[in-house]
């Protein structure tokens, strides 16, 4: 009698487990803003898409998560995205573009306190490089940021040790440290650049952006979605898609005042949390509201298949980092779109 009840036990936990929501956790990078705003807009509801979001504070976590089975999509940049699927290639796939940058538009910034650096130009800081310097730079290790950094400083002939590079996932931590001084070269995406450029505050050092790195340099930021939910809920994840390219749409045709009022609220706690105007002292609600203002509002894609060649030359870099012990086929890492 034992072996019946335990087996109905696990089916009806399987029966449970495929109609609960879908586990979504989100990243503070611009691939998030249209699934947020598909779930305050109700958009997600309107598909028959239930979303849980799983808050955790980095990106390792988000993987952790998703490996433990607590997450069943992520956004993600590429290079963790191919890491994940690496560690995981039975459960882990890459569904979706995100969230690319649009092409010739400046979206990394290499930024220096050059009152604590002394470093005012581009030149310089490859002439101290060159010099065998150790600048510190602060971009996240094993991330797209650092497959471009790598490939500007390899067009520039200059060899920059790996070590030099440090930082958080985390990336207002990392503009905090190149506020404070406490490295030479930090390297930021937009919408980070716009407000910290644009905050200030007594005694803030002046910050001189080195060089800018347009939207097509970046590899895409992706939807990492968990094999065994396409297999068993396809309907599921085509309402989910179906859901974001309706966001994207209402996204990219509304005024600026309506993205205002609806999405920036939104997204400002999820960039910068805890630093919104309304918990700020009255004397820096007004700083904080005009660094809000500055930042521009991006035209988002819909979510469509990453391109091969994306994909193929991010790879390479990996593997030749060795962050990758081989090479992932493309077809075996990336998810067809369902529906």
């Amino acid at each position: 009698m034992r072996t019946p009840i335990v087996l109905a036990v696990v089916a009806a936990w399987s029966l449970v487990s495929l109609a609960g929501p879908l586990r979504v956790s989100l990243p503070p990078a611009l691939g998030a803003v249209p699934i947020v705003m598909g779930e305050v807009w109700g958009l997600f509801d309107e598909e028959a898409v239930e979303i849980e979001m799983i808050p955790l504070p980095s990106q390792r976590d988000r993987i952790l998560a998703f490996q433990a089975g607590q997450v069943d999509v992520m956004v993600s940049d590429l290079t963790a995205a191919l890491l994940l699927v690496a560690s995981a290639p039975r459960e882990a796939g890459i569904l979706a573009i995100a969230y690319a940058p649009p092409a010739g538009a400046d979206h990394l910034a290499i930024l220096t306190p050059t009152t604590f650096s002394c470093i005012g130009t581009w030149e310089d800081l490859l002439a101290r490089l060159r010099s065998g310097q150790r600048l510190q730079i602060a971009l996240p290790r094993q991330s797209d940021l650092e497959f471009v950094m790598d490939s500007v400083f390899q067009e520039e002939g200059v060899a920059v040790p790996s070590d030099l590079y440090i930082g958080q996932d985390n990336l207002l931590t990392n503009a905090s440290w190149v506020l404070l001084g406490m490295v030479a070269v930090g390297v930021l995406p937009q919408p980070y650049v716009d407000y910290i450029l644009t905050f200030g505050y007594p005694g803030k050092p002046e910050l001189v952006a080195l060089r800018w790195i347009p939207g097509e340099r970046l590899p895409p930021e992706v939807i990492v979605v968990r094999r065994s939910v396409v297999d068993r809920e396809p309907e599921v994840v085509a309402g989910f898609l179906r859901g974001l390219r309706r966001t994207v749409e209402r996204l990219n045709g509304a005024t600026r005042d309506e993205v205002v009022t609806d999405a920036l609220p939104v997204a400002v706690e999820l960039f910068f949390p805890g630093a919104g105007p309304e918990a700020a002292e009255p004397e820096v609600r007004a700083q904080i509201e005009a660094a809000i203002a500055a930042i521009e509002i991006p035209v988002f894609p819909e979510p469509r298949p990453l391109e091969r060649e994306v994909y193929d030359r991010v790879l390479t870099w990996a593997v030749g980092k060795k962050y990758l012990r081989a090479a992932l086929p493309y077809d075996e890492a990336v998810v067809p779109l369902p529906g």
